[in-house]
């Protein structure tokens, strides 16, 4: 089942963290092989997105959360 929009990276955090600590544990081949593939997808993620950029999107919509407190103040 896939996540809902605003909550994905949330809950796939969660199953990575756990992913993680088991990378070397798999006890099945698809098991082996989607650990592959992850692997692969986190290298892909990491080479594609800057952390910096990631890092100043999260200020804006800080930036964005405080204007609308204010707001209804």
């Amino acid at each position: 089942m896939s996540n809902m929009s605003y909550c994905r990276f949330e809950n796939t955090l969660s199953d990575l963290e756990d992913c993680e600590g088991n990378f070397d544990s798999t006890e099945s081949i698809d098991e082996a092989q989607a650990a592959i593939d992850l692997y692969r997808l986190c290298v892909t993620i990491s080479r594609t997105y800057s952390l910096s950029d990631l890092e100043a999107r999260l200020a804006e919509l800080q930036a964005e959360d405080e204007d609308e407190d204010e707001d209804q103040e």
